[in-house]
């Protein structure tokens, strides 16, 4: 069985070449690599072009339809039955494909599979997140994000994206809300493997209305699926907290505390590594 592994792309010439190699050297050699670009406007189109690998499709009709749509195209798109997917300014480990395919042949009952994620600047890892080996999710997991799911990390079999398509109006918080319609529907047979399989880079500054938009996602999500009072009340909550972070200008200070800390120094060394192999 084949892989498909696809990059939605948007603007993303800074760190799309590292991408995509991260991809290219993957132990498990056996996949296509779809590069879906959403009408970018700068190099990055260029910069995929320039790899010269029989794997690799690129996707490009010049429209800017938003990241929830691309990733519906990507199941229509996919010749093979599992799909994994990433990010265009992240960095997979070159063993992650081989450790979830491995995983799902092992275990057919599951419908996809998550890694744990370390999170990344250009020369550092400033913190990790290692899903437990197990979780017997429940509603409020769902709901306070308690799930073990890094959104960018999975291997999920075909048929199960066909099952449980994303909502293209749910901006930012596509995933938060496919995770909980698939729960609520007894669709989510979700597999953990307790390896960091994504490098996932933090922002390197704080914007407001990524976070006001986020909130009022979780808003969205709230209407559609008829979720508490008091949920939205959290939601309506973040939102003026974060308007008035920013306009007492607090921002800085928050992502100050944003550090690398020497506790993650494995991890770090694992990344450097990682860096110095795909740059050589």
């Amino acid at each position: 069985m084949s892989v498909t592994i696809a990059i939605p792309v948007y603007n993303a010439e800074r760190y799309l070449s590292l991408a995509m190699s991260s991809v290219l050297n993957q132990s498990f050699s056996d996949f296509e690599l779809i590069i879906l670009d959403d009408g970018s406007s700068d190099k990055s189109m260029e910069i995929a072009r320039s790899f010269n690998d029989d794997r690799i499709r690129i996707i490009s009709d010049g429209k800017n339809l938003g990241l929830p749509a691309r990733l519906n195209q990507i199941t229509k798109l996919a010749k093979f039955d599992l799909i994994a997917r990433m990010d265009a300014d992240d960095i997979i480990p070159l063993d992650r494909i081989e450790k979830q395919y491995e995983y799902l042949m092992s275990y057919p009952q599951k419908d996809l599979v998550t890694m744990g994620c370390a999170y990344i600047d250009n020369s550092h890892v400033l913190g990790v997140s290692i899903p437990k080996q197990s979780y017997n999710l429940t509603f409020k997991d769902m709901l306070n994000g308690q799930h073990g799911i890094c959104h960018a990390s999975i291997l999920v079999r075909k048929s199960w994206y066909k099952r449980n398509q994303y909502d293209s109006d749910m901006h930012r918080v596509e995933d938060y809300e496919l995770w909980l319609r698939a729960f609520l529907n007894n669709d989510l047979n979700v597999g953990y493997i307790q390896d960091v399989g994504y490098y996932y880079r933090s922002d390197v500054t704080l914007n407001s209305s990524k976070y006001i938009n986020t909130f009022n996602g979780g808003l969205l999500v709230a209407k559609k699926h008829n979720l508490s009072i008091e949920y939205k009340i959290k939601m309506k909550f973040k939102i003026i907290l974060s308007k008035l972070i920013f306009a007492c200008h607090l921002q800085d200070k928050i992502l100050s505390k944003l550090s690398y800390d020497s506790k993650y120094e494995k991890e770090s060394i694992d990344y450097n590594c990682l860096l110095n192999k795909l740059n050589s």
